[in-house]
């Protein structure tokens, strides 16, 4: 008997072990099964959703769109209730308004319709005015540098004039053509083939190694405004760094391409972005451009920068509050209550930021408008991530969104310190965008020296545009200029002071 009991017990014992083994078996496929879910939801946002992650509330509809994240009740009053006070009455559109205003500054052509019919004895009691925007094709003309030439008396040599400095000495491109041919690759993400036949259609034919070349050769002319670039971004004491990923055709590889890295180098207060290509993603990038930097560095979480400067004694790096909210974001569906909570709190404190720019503060008042709306709202923020760090599976889309964003925190928060920080690192990552639009258009850099000039033209196309300045008449006006200006004068050039230096046009 005691036998039998033994057995039943030991029978018992192996079947709970059995069960408990199955229970863990089943709980790890249900992991398994939620993170896929997760990924798969995530998926389907990124190919059908929107892809904004700005929280905005529609008034007077309360149903959700196809994959919308929700935004609570109490904070959606809160934000109405603050826009509403800045927010001014809207002017009544007046009847007949609704037309695109065209720029006073565009040429006009008038163009007189009088009526079919006779109008001897009318008196004219007024007009009607209907303006039609025109556009007439760009079109190559030939410039002509005619040299009369004399002899001096009693043959003393021969009188010429000098002609102008030419970006390409001899050449048949002037500075205008390769300012455009550069403006149409790297803003406009036109490769050169299309240019090509562009021009074609426009009477001129351009072969294509002639146009690598005259791209080239202007790029030559320019280096040393970039090593001057380079030199002034990294004497800021704030910056934003990034990098993105750029094919480069290299026979050496198995396949025939490389791929290389951009990385980008952002100084917010002037406005001026540097491209630098490297061959890889390490960190003897970042370690050989930053090696005298002194100052705030801000990042999003690649671990290059964390293992370069996490303890650095001359530089304080800082986190991007976008990446930290992505994760969030990507979040809502594992725990929608504590994942909208956080992503409310964020975007308070982008309200802030908002209501600030719109106001134009500066920098000193911002940091004081920092310390008394953003700090309360940061410190709940780091209360709550402390108190559930532990809560979650540190595989969950909850417990990586917790583990990205707790230890880099104090990164996270430090833009409250100063006003002239910024709360994300967005402006260069939009600062990357005609990079973006050049990978899908001509795929490839041709070679690594090519990959080079690309890192220069774009450094001074994006410095241009956040400057607001044409980018065309930036780069024709430096190619004239840049062979014949002073060493000491060649910040001028710079996009960040070229409108104060530039030379005004003859009347």
């Amino acid at each position: 008997m005691e036998n039998k009991e033994t057995d039943y017990k030991k029978l018992y014992e192996e079947t709970l072990l059995v069960l408990s083994e199955k229970e863990g078996i089943l709980a790890e496929k249900d992991h398994v099964i939620a993170d896929l879910g997760f990924e798969l939801d995530k998926l389907r946002r990124y190919i059908f959703g929107f892809k904004s992650e700005k929280r905005n509330g529609s008034a007077g509809d309360n149903q959700m769109g196809l994959f919308e994240l929700g935004v609570t009740q109490s904070v959606q009053e809160e934000l109405s209730c603050a826009v509403e006070q800045q927010k001014p009455a809207p002017k009544k559109r007046a009847k007949g308004t609704g037309r695109m205003s065209l720029p006073e500054e565009l040429t006009r052509e008038e163009i007189i319709i009088e009526p079919s019919e006779s109008t001897e004895g009318c008196t004219k009691i007024g007009e009607e005015v209907t303006e039609v925007l025109e556009i007439e094709p760009a079109f190559f003309y030939v410039k002509r540098y005619v040299r009369p030439k004399y002899a001096r008396p009693n043959g003393e040599g021969i009188l010429i004039g000098m002609l102008p400095d030419r970006v390409i000495e001899k050449g048949i491109p002037s500075e205008s053509v390769v300012a455009q041919l550069t403006v149409d690759k790297y803003v406009y993400g036109m490769p050169l083939h299309r240019q090509i036949d562009k021009y074609s259609k426009m009477g001129v034919r351009i072969p294509a190694s002639s146009a690598s070349d005259w791209l080239m050769r202007g790029w030559e002319q320019l280096s040393p405004l970039w090593e001057l670039l380079r030199l002034v971004v990294f004497s800021h004491k704030y910056l934003q760094a990034d990098e993105s990923p750029l094919k480069v055709l290299d026979r050496d590889r198995k396949n025939g391409i490389h791929k290389g890295y951009m990385w980008l180098y952002h100084a917010p207060v002037d406005r001026l972005v540097l491209f630098d290509y490297r061959k890889g993603r390490d960190s003897s990038g970042p370690k050989e451009m930053l090696a005298g930097f002194k100052g705030i560095l801000q990042t999003d979480g690649y671990i290059v920068y964390d293992s370069l400067y996490a303890d650095h004694p001359d530089i304080l790096l800082t986190f991007c509050m976008a990446h930290a909210r992505r994760y969030f974001v990507n979040a809502v569906k594992d725990d929608e209550k504590q994942a909208n909570y956080v992503l409310d709190e964020m975007q308070l404190l982008y309200a802030l930021e908002k209501r600030m720019r719109e106001q134009e503060l500066g920098w000193e008042q911002r940091t004081a408008e920092r310390k008394e709306h953003a700090r309360p709202v940061l410190d709940r923020l780091e209360k709550w991530l402390k108190e559930n760090q532990y809560k979650y599976r540190p595989d969950s889309p909850m417990g990586k969104a917790i583990d990205y964003t707790l230890p880099r925190w104090a990164g996270l928060s430090a833009y409250e310190l100063h006003g002239q920080m910024e709360i994300d690192s967005n402006l260069i990552e939009n600062a990357v965008r005609p990079l973006a639009i050049g990978r899908k258009n001509f795929l490839f850099a041709g070679s690594h020296e090519a990959a080079e000039m690309a890192a220069g033209m774009y450094s001074f196309m994006a410095s241009c545009k956040k400057n607001n300045i044409n980018e065309f008449e930036w780069l024709k006006d430096v190619l004239e200029r840049i062979q014949s200006i002073k060493q000491k004068d060649l910040h001028q050039l710079l996009p960040s002071n070229w409108k104060q230096y530039r030379p005004k046009p003859i009347l």
